[in-house]
């Protein structure tokens, strides 16, 4: 006979709680920001809204999750899952970069990401998501710099933060270009601006 794991409190919680993410990015992918309700949201995971307000206190909250999970997870890997001297040259760095922007994956959190800056200048929830998607990013980076110059006992050009900073300014600054602009700024740029801007700076 067949027995049925048992599903802790927890376990359904988290279960639930993925679905409802699952399902805002497939609304978001079809309708946009704006008009994927938190009604429809929860109706495409299978849960009333009551369900939908036990997991997030707002739709903008499951959309920084959701931008986590499928955006800044992703970078935060690239930073930290390997040693100074296995991290990926500026020139690789670029590449999966660009990667990230070519894959449908990337693309369409771009999209919905532009969107929401779009708001930020009225809505602190919104900037707020922004900034700390770029603040932890910054900080991960930062500390990946520090342990890179310490391994090769040497001093950073600048300090490890600003240089973060501008390798952000980099990726975003290509990826809107890129977006409205794809012939005239291909994401072959990627590599080569990172290899050509940064290489003489790193370790």
């Amino acid at each position: 006979m067949n027995v049925k794991p048992v599903v802790t409190r927890a376990e359904s919680q988290a279960q639930t709680r993925q679905a409802l993410i699952d399902a805002g990015a497939e609304l978001f992918i079809e309708r946009g920001f704006h008009a994927a309700s938190v009604e429809a949201i929860a109706e495409r995971a299978g849960y009333t809204r009551g369900a939908f307000y036990s997991n997030f206190a707002s739709k903008e909250e499951l959309f920084g999750e959701l931008l986590h999970q499928r955006v800044y997870d992703v970078y935060r890997r690239m930073i930290t899952d390997s040693r100074a001297d296995e991290r990926p040259s500026l020139r690789e760095t670029g590449e999966r970069l660009a990667a990230i922007q070519e894959g449908a994956e990337g693309s369409w959190p771009f999209r919905l990401w532009l969107e929401m800056l779009s708001q930020a200048g009225r809505d602190l929830r919104f900037r707020e998501i922004a900034a700390g998607f770029w603040r932890g990013n910054r900080e991960r980076m930062a500390a990946a710099l520090d342990a890179d110059y310490r391994a090769a006992d040497a001093e950073p050009p600048a300090p490890s933060d600003h240089m973060a900073t501008a390798l952000i300014a980099l990726d975003i600054g290509l990826a809107i270009q890129h977006y409205v602009d794809p012939d005239g700024v291909p994401l072959s740029l990627y590599p080569e601006l990172y290899d050509l801007l940064f290489s003489r700076h790193r370790t």
